[in-house]
């Protein structure tokens, strides 16, 4: 294959080894004397530097690349080859990894060098960076794997590395069922991946297994099995990247220590489900009705957590709701064929999203650890540096121009609007204005108003250089990130969208300016209605609502996880129980069973001897020396 390069597989190898050293590390020294934080810390923070090095080493080489060969590759070994089955474990940088790579690495970094200050003085410190640099190790395998059987080794590797981390505090059970949860909850999105792929493969036989043979033979594909295959992925997606109705997982994720919250929702596992509808965009470009659904889906997913997000207390629960509300836009752009648009949103999301994480674990950090936004407030003057961020993190995430997520966010809404989904628009518009609300109803109850909890207020303080300079270089991309697509409107060039379209099939919606400035208007009205909705309720300080109605339904998150319980997990246990029982009392337990008995008829028999009588015992010896002696005997003949 043309353009084969040498270093594509040390990028995701780098971390892989980084968490393989410190485990062994941290093994060797659990017993005996610990090594210093700084060390592992250091350790650790190499790997995803590395990376983001050799991202812009891919960066730069693809770009001196014509554009009709734009990619690089890489074959490191054959994995398995059976019959006409050729897997190779390979990887391929084309301008869509690459994107991703910059962004996943670069983020990846400064959450890493944020959460060594994070997570100082933790029992498990060497532990917890252990499973982070394989949390990145397995997302870049994801990313950069050449075929979706590579990309699904990666795509397990998050599965695996985010319930370790989400159940990182395993001494709270609610923490430990917290990662069982997302990792029961993928599975399920995860079969659906498997099958897809298996359709796909017995539908392309031996034309090849990777995605450029795959897009080669695209076109031999019926279109209901490119259906079956696109809706079967997609399933796979709704479980990674939390959408209805396998999006139950994620707020339960918060479960874990801030800093993976911040790397699940900003650079790694959450956007898997969207990179992977664009990576197989050859196929969703043909199947226009499953690309409506998929839209459909996403718009009512970011409806629906946006409404959460108005209700919740728990400061990284808003953050994780607004998480899935901004998954839902990402999908209805992918889903509209404005694949560049999702694409672009996901890289603007994980400045601003690993942006605000990183500020609320500040705020979490000078509040001892409370999560609960009703017991902080005035907290802007101890906290100035992470206020300021976190209100530039806030806005990019609300929409208002011109930080980095009113460009990407207005792209997708501007091509739903453009393609005549009309009903997407307007509830992708109704989600802005909500978002606007919820987002700055926190950042007011956090920061603005009178203290709620004096004694923890008075011992508040802004965290080490470790953790705000990390929220000063994401505030910088939050802020600026959103021009490098800027829209030929605004007088840009869509970077963005031009260096992506090698790799995607991209549907260009286009209409008159007017078309799009009326997108823009009613984008813009509605981030100041909501956020004009937030100051008069909560700018100048509110005591905790009492909810009633549908406040405390929408608080309790319309008792979505209730109905599963009941209609899924109670029979499933039920059903569950009865068949294990079945086979411990008909199967497992028989050879037990016989075992005993046996054990049992002998010592019957041998309870026959004991009499209790001395002379009984003495006729024993007698008959047992006879034998004894007349087998000696026959033994000298």
């Amino acid at each position: 294959m043309a353009n084969t390069t040498t270093y594509l597989g040390l990028i995701p190898l780098l971390p892989l080894v980084g968490a393989a050293v410190i485990g062994f590390l941290h093994l060797g020294t659990c017993k005996g004397e610990r090594l210093p934080e700084r060390f592992y810390g250091l350790l650790a923070c190499t790997a995803p530097i590395l990376t983001f090095l050799l991202a812009v080493k891919v960066f730069f080489d693809l770009r001196g690349l014509p554009v009709e060969t734009r990619f690089l590759s890489q074959e490191v070994f054959t994995w398995f080859k059976v019959g006409e089955m050729d897997i190779a474990m390979g990887f391929l940088a084309d301008p869509l990894s690459s994107l991703m790579l910059l962004f996943v690495t670069f983020t990846g970094s400064l959450i890493h060098i944020y959460s060594i200050g994070y997570m100082a003085k933790d029992e498990s410190f060497a532990k917890f960076f252990a499973y982070l640099n394989l949390f990145l190790g397995s997302m870049l395998i994801l990313v950069l794997g050449n075929g979706p059987v590579v990309m699904f080794v990666g795509w397990e590797g998050v599965g695996l590395c985010s319930y370790l981390l989400i159940s990182y505090y395993s001494e709270d059970r609610s923490n430990v069922l917290a990662g069982n949860k997302a990792f029961i909850v993928n599975r399920i999105g995860d079969f659906g991946f498997v099958l897809g792929m298996a359709f796909l493969f017995w539908a392309i036989g031996s034309g090849g297994f990777d995605y450029i043979s795959l897009k080669a033979n695209a076109h031999m594909l019926p279109e209901a099995t490119v259906i079956l295959v696109c809706l079967l992925l997609f399933l796979g997606a709704t479980g990674k990247s939390a959408q209805i109705p396998l999006y139950v997982w994620l707020p339960d994720a918060m479960a874990g220590p801030t800093p993976v919250s911040a790397l699940i929702h900003a650079a790694t596992m959450v956007t898997a489900g969207v990179y992977m509808v664009a990576r197989f965009s050859f196929l969703y470009a043909h199947v226009a009705a499953v690309g409506v659904f998929i839209a459909w889906v996403g718009i009512i997913t970011a409806l629906v957590s946006a409404i959460y997000g108005m209700y919740q207390d728990d400061i990284k629960k808003v953050l994780a709701y607004s998480t899935v509300s901004q998954l839902g836009y990402m999908f209805a752009g992918v889903g509209l064929a404005a694949y560049s648009a999702g694409i672009f949103h996901v890289f603007t999301h994980a400045f601003f999203k690993a942006l605000l994480f990183l500020g609320a674990g500040s705020v979490i950090y000078a509040m001892h650890h409370e999560q609960n936004i009703w017991k902080m407030g005035g907290l802007r003057s101890k906290l100035p540096l992470t206020y300021k961020t976190m209100l530039i993190g806030s806005l990019a995430l609300a929409g208002c121009p011109p930080f980095s997520g009113f460009f990407s966010k207005d792209e997708i809404l501007y091509s739903a609007l453009a393609s005549g989904h009309t009903g997407i628009w307007l509830v992708g518009v109704l989600v802005a204005g909500m978002t606007a609300y919820y987002t700055f109803r926190m950042i007011f109850v956090v920061f603005h108003g009178s203290p709620r909890d004096a004694h923890a207020f008075d011992h508040a303080h802004e965290p080490p250089a470790v953790m705000t300079v990390p929220l000063v270089i994401l505030a910088i991309g939050a802020l600026f990130a959103g021009f490098l697509n800027l829209p030929a409107l605004f007088g840009g060039s869509q970077q963005v969208t031009h260096w992506l379209a090698p790799s995607l099939a991209e549907h260009a919606h286009e209409a008159a300016h007017s078309t799009e400035i009326i997108a823009i208007a009613a984008s813009v009205a509605a981030f100041f209605v909501g956020i004009l909705i937030a100051w008069r309720k909560f700018g100048q300080g509110a005591e905790e609502p009492v909810f009633r109605g549908f406040a405390s339904f929408a608080y309790h998150t319309f008792r979505v996880n209730e109905f599963y319980d009941v209609i899924l997990v109670r029979p499933y246990k039920a059903i569950g129980g009865a068949i294990a029982n079945f086979i411990d009392a008909n199967i497992t337990d028989i050879p037990a069973q016989v075992i005993a008995w046996f054990y049992r008829q002998a010592g019957s028999l041998f309870k026959l001897l004991q009499v209790g009588y001395v002379r009984a015992y003495a006729i024993y010896m007698i008959v047992g020396l006879s034998v004894m002696s007349l087998l000696l005997a026959q033994s000298f003949k």
